[in-house]
């Protein structure tokens, strides 16, 4: 007797409930998987103003000892961190292998 290959191979409730198990795994990683981006995402966004307050401290140093240096105030301070973090993750995927 010959294998018929145009007929979907049939499923035994052991397969079925194999697939199932799979599935459900599968969902749950999805959802763990989701969860994890949305925390890291919390704590990029979180600590944004402390690295830009941070900066705008260390700009307000150095202006205080070489006049040269100008002062930014914390909107630049922001707008200058959003732009290294871009730059840095351009380079590091640019870098991957």
């Amino acid at each position: 007797m010959s294998y018929d290959y145009t007929k979907p191979p049939a499923f035994t409730p052991r397969r079925q409930a194999r697939v199932q198990r799979l599935a459900d795994e599968r969902k749950q990683q999805n959802q763990v998987q989701g969860a994890a981006f949305a925390a890291a995402c919390v704590v990029l966004i979180a600590a944004l103003p402390l690295q830009a307050f941070i900066l705008m401290l260390a700009t307000g140093a150095v202006h205080g000892a070489f006049i040269a240096v100008p002062a930014i105030g914390y909107g630049t301070s922001i707008l200058w961190v959003l732009g290294a973090n871009l730059l840095a993750g351009f380079t590091r995927r640019l870098f991957r292998k």
